[in-house]
C-alpha cells in the first residue's frame, strides 16, 4: 500500500469513490443510499476541498488502483479531518488506518477535530483507538418542506445576509464559542453571494454579530451548517431563516443533543431525527461557549 496526494484530473475518480463507498455502507447498514443522484454529484467534495486546501487529499493505492482517500484541513488552531472513504473491495486491509496515520503525522502537535457517525462502529473504533475523544453528540435532523414552518420564536435582534464586512466578526465569534479559527472557510462562503452557499448573521440589539450560519444546496450535499451562536435564541432564529429558503430538497442539520430548548422547538416545527453524530478531538479542546452547528462540507471545524 502506498500513499500520495490526489493528482490533477483525479477529481471524478475520487467523487466516484466517495459515492460508492458511502452508499455501500448506508445500504448495507441502514437500508438506503445516502447519495441518490449520480457519482459526479460528489465532485462537490474534491472541488470544494481543493479550492480551500490545494493538495490536502491523501490517496491510498493498492496494486496501482485507488483504494481510499481522505481530506484534511490545516488551520492555525487545529487540523480538520474531512471525509474518508475506502472502496468496499479493499475493506479490512488497513486502508482507513493508514490514511488516518498520514493525517496524524502531518498534524504534529495540532489538535485534530472531526465529526463522525455514531452509527458506524468501525469508524468510531478507528478514531478512538487513535486517541480521539468524543466531546459532543449531535442529532441529525430534517424538516419536511411539504408545509410551512410555524412562526419563529420571538427574540431580540435581527437577521440579514452576511457580507465580507462581517468576516472578522464572524471569525472572532467562532473563536469565542468554539475555540477555533478558520477565517479562510468563512471567506469562501462569502466570496460568491450568488453561489450555492447562503450565509446569514444574527445581530443583537447593539448591532453586534452574535451568530452566523451557512448552508449549501447542491445535489451532492443539501445541508445547513456550519455556524456558531452565543445562545439558542440566535441559533433558532438562524435555523428558521435557513429552513425558509427555497431549496432543491430538505436539508440536514446537526443540533447538539444537550440543547433541550432548541430540540423541543425543532420538534414543534416538525423536525425528525435521521442519524446521530459525534464530534471528536485528538488533543486539547475547550468546552463550547455557546451553540455549535457543524457540517459535513467543509469538515474543517
Amino acid at each position: 500500500m502506498t500513499f500520495r496526494s490526489m493528482r490533477p484530473g483525479e477529481e471524478s475518480a475520487i467523487a466516484a469513490l466517495i459515492y460508492e463507498s458511502t452508499n455501500s455502507w448506508y445500504q448495507k447498514k441502514l437500508g438506503y443510499k445516502l447519495f441518490t443522484g449520480e457519482p459526479e454529484d460528489c465532485r462537490l467534495f474534491p472541488d470544494t476541498y481543493e479550492a480551500l486546501d490545494t493538495g490536502c487529499c491523501i490517496v491510498a493505492e493498492i496494486d496501482g488502483k485507488i483504494a481510499g482517500s481522505c481530506f484534511y484541513h490545516p488551520r492555525d488552531t487545529h487540523f480538520g479531518l474531512g471525509i474518508m472513504n475506502v472502496l468496499p473491495e479493499f475493506a479490512s486491509q488497513g486502508v482507513a488506518k493508514g490514511l488516518l496515520d498520514q493525517v496524524i503525522e502531518k498534524a504534529g502537535d495540532h489538535p485534530i477535530r472531526l465529526v463522525s457517525s455514531a452509527m458506524n462502529l468501525d469508524s468510531f473504533s478507528l478514531y478512538t483507538r487513535a486517541g480521539f475523544v468524543p466531546v459532543a453528540v449531535y442529532q441529525d435532523m430534517t424538516v419536511s418542506q411539504d408545509k410551512p414552518l410555524p412562526p419563529p420564536p420571538g427574540i431580540s435582534g435581527s437577521i440579514r445576509p452576511a457580507t465580507m464586512g462581517d468576516l472578522f466578526h464572524m471569525a472572532d465569534l467562532e473563536f469565542e464559542v468554539a475555540g477555533i479559527r478558520r477565517g479562510k472557510d468563512i471567506a469562501f462562503f462569502l466570496k460568491d453571494p450568488g453561489g450555492p452557499w447562503k450565509t446569514y448573521v444574527h445581530v443583537d440589539a447593539a448591532g453586534k454579530v452574535d451568530g452566523w450560519l451557512t448552508s449549501i444546496d447542491q445535489p451532492g450535499c443539501r445541508m445547513i451548517g456550519p455556524g456558531v451562536m452565543r445562545d439558542d435564541g440566535a441559533a433558532l432564529a438562524l435555523l428558521h431563516t435557513q429552513l425558509s429558503q427555497t431549496r432543491g430538497g430538505a436539508p440536514v442539520f446537526l443540533v447538539p443533543t444537550h440543547e433541550f430548548t432548541m430540540v423541543s422547538e425543532l420538534y414543534h416545527w416538525g423536525a425528525k431525527n435521521v442519524e446521530i453524530h459525534f464530534a471528536q478531538v485528538r488533543g486539547v479542546s475547550a468546552p463550547p461557549n455557546g451553540v455549535i452547528i457543524p457540517s459535513f462540507l467543509p469538515e474543517s471545524g
